[in-house]
């Protein structure tokens, strides 16, 4: 049985999941274009990655304010798997498009959910870098776009894919989404958002406020996170569950119960829950958490949810269960950690030069400072396209 710790949690997080390799790419295909070097490349305009400076405000806040409404998204914008995006793109703290920025994104978890600077960071930096265009600093929060292109020369696959793409972010075993091997795996389904109700109604604590079993607890989380895994073992003969999207998926729940309730009593209740999940919209008197949530916080409350019902991560071959070999990252320090990281992306990064390889140098330096490594030791060594 695999033992679950907050550390190995980062780790196994980092190790992506992997879907099948574009055909990789030369080195002279990538070297030798020099993709990059000038202000624009291949019809794209070069847009320059800064780090933002730390948010002096970290507090707990109204949100949203007055000057970030609710607006319904258009059919031309772009919205994914995850209902904090998604909720910020729909207040106007992302671009209501759905098309962000690595500073954007910094911006609106932070002022949003209170998400502090350097995870903010990492988890930005990491999605352009992993599904977006560092070139041209966009990535959709969504699917592909035609606003967001692949890479000059398309050394990291023919489209950038976006944060809804199937594999590095977007998995199996999802809280409210069928698998993809089931089909509808891009949108919100009611059907699994009731049964993840009826385990608030099991689980859940009592309120004055909202009503017996009306809040969603730790406990609800580990029961229902369980739930829908033996689910999908059942019912998805392609169950793709590796040690990376088994944390992810646990990751995300730790989201819901640190960065949803409301700061002012810290309770996440259904009323919350269904405005963020089904509506995409902030509630009404809703409050952010009063002090940043960290990278070792989100960790340690996804260790707490997953070590409830320790799983074994693997895939279904055929309708049977078959367990994944073990993990091996030997002592698994944040050294490790950031190398699996490395291990994930496309070695092609770095195979530029130039102004993409400055912004390239930018963000993996931002998705370093978390483990205190130095990125320019430890290279992105993964397929192109995966």
């Amino acid at each position: 049985m695999l033992s679950i710790t907050p550390t190995l949690l980062l780790a196994a997080a980092a190790w992506l999941q992997t879907a099948s390799a574009f055909p990789a790419t030369t080195p002279d295909s990538i070297i030798g274009g020099k993709p990059g070097s000038g202000a624009t490349w291949q019809g794209q305009k070069y847009v320059k990655i800064v780090v933002p400076p730390v948010q002096s405000d970290t507090g707990i806040k109204l949100i949203p304010d007055a000057q970030h409404p609710f607006v319904a998204p258009g059919p031309n914008d772009q919205r994914g798997p995850c209902p904090g995006l998604n909720t910020l793109a729909n207040h106007g703290y992302l671009p209501h498009n759905g098309i962000a920025t690595f500073e954007q994104l910094i911006y609106a978890v932070g002022e949003g959910f209170n998400m502090e600077h350097d995870l903010a960071s990492a988890l930005s930096a990491l999605a352009i870098l992993g599904r977006g265009n560092a070139y041209i600093n966009k990535v959709s929060i969504g699917f592909a776009s035609s606003e967001v292109p692949p890479l000059p020369g398309q050394i990291d696959g023919p489209t950038a894919g976006g944060l809804g793409k199937h594999g590095r972010f977007e998995g199996d075993v999802s809280q409210t989404r069928f698998d993809i091997g089931e089909g509808d795996y891009k949108n919100f389904q009611n059907e699994l958002y009731d049964e993840f109700l009826t385990y608030v109604g099991r689980y859940g604590d009592d309120s004055p406020v909202s009503g017996n079993a009306s809040v969603v607890t730790v406990k609800v989380m580990q029961e229902y996170k369980y739930h829908r895994f033996l689910q999908e073992q059942a019912n998805d003969p392609n169950l793709e569950f590796s040690i990376a999207r088994m944390i992810i998926s646990y990751d995300e729940a730790a989201f819901v119960v640190n960065f949803f309730p409301n700061g002012t009593d810290n309770i996440i209740d259904t009323y919350t829950l269904g405005s963020f999940f089904r509506n995409q919209t902030f509630p009404e008197n809703w409050h952010r958490r009063s002090s940043p949530g960290d990278f070792t916080f989100i960790q340690t409350a996804a260790a707490n949810i997953l070590n409830a019902h320790p799983l074994v991560p693997g895939t279904n071959q055929k309708g049977v269960w078959t367990p994944d070999a073990p993990l091996n990252t030997g002592s698994v320090s944040f050294t490790d950690v950031h190398l699996n990281i490395m291990q994930s992306l496309s070695s092609s990064l770095v195979q530029t030069e130039g102004l993409l390889r400055d912004n390239v140098n930018t963000l993996l330096q931002a998705l370093a400072k978390p483990f205190g490594v130095d990125y320019t030791k430890v290279p992105p060594s993964g397929k192109p396209g995966q």
